[in-house]
């Protein structure tokens, strides 16, 4: 299982660039692919359809990579972008064609019980809440959030109070603190 902070914290190239080097498309591909799994699937997304988003995200980037210049954070904007057009388009009525395979699910992604419990929860929280929720859980700080999200660091510090206490209050529902 790939814990986001502990990569985040022995990375130091991780973030967007900030460090000493910025990883070639193969390698950040190889590092990214599992983590922008997980960050579509703390928007409500399912494993088939985060795997799904994160490949796209990553496909359109290629033939435009050495333009990006923070890979994380446009790949997570591109795929959770990606993953909303599906939904729509889910959402209309009548049937359209399916084009989603489930080879493409990642096999390096085990989620733990408690894993899918959080990510459960995220998905009942409003969408902006689950939003902001995602990105700060990958480690992205407020003004960050704010800037991809394109509203202003007090929305986001209120979002993120909202969604702790939503789910601070279904988990002591649930039977209490763990």
């Amino acid at each position: 299982m790939i814990d986001d902070a502990a990569v985040r914290q022995t990375d130091p190239a991780r973030r967007d660039g900030t460090g000493s080097e910025r990883q070639d498309f193969p390698e950040t591909y190889r590092r990214e692919l599992p983590l922008l799994t997980r960050f579509i699937m703390k928007h409500g997304a399912s494993p088939q359809e985060a795997a799904d988003a994160a490949h796209e995200a990553f496909a359109t980037a290629y033939p435009q990579w050495s333009t990006i210049r923070y890979p994380a954070r446009w790949l997570r904007t591109v795929a959770v972008r990606v993953y909303l057009r599906a939904r729509l388009r889910e959402d209309l009525p009548g049937e359209l064609p399916t084009t989603r395979a489930e080879s493409h699910v990642p096999t390096n992604i085990q989620l733990s019980d408690q894993e899918r419990e959080v990510y459960t929860a995220l998905a009942d929280l409003p969408s902006r809440q689950r939003q902001v929720m995602a990105w700060f859980y990958d480690g992205y700080t407020i003004a960050e959030i704010a800037d991809e999200l394109g509203i202003t660091k007090e929305s986001v510090r209120q979002n993120l109070c909202r969604a702790r206490a939503t789910l601070k209050a279904r988990r002591s529902q649930r039977g209490g603190v763990r």
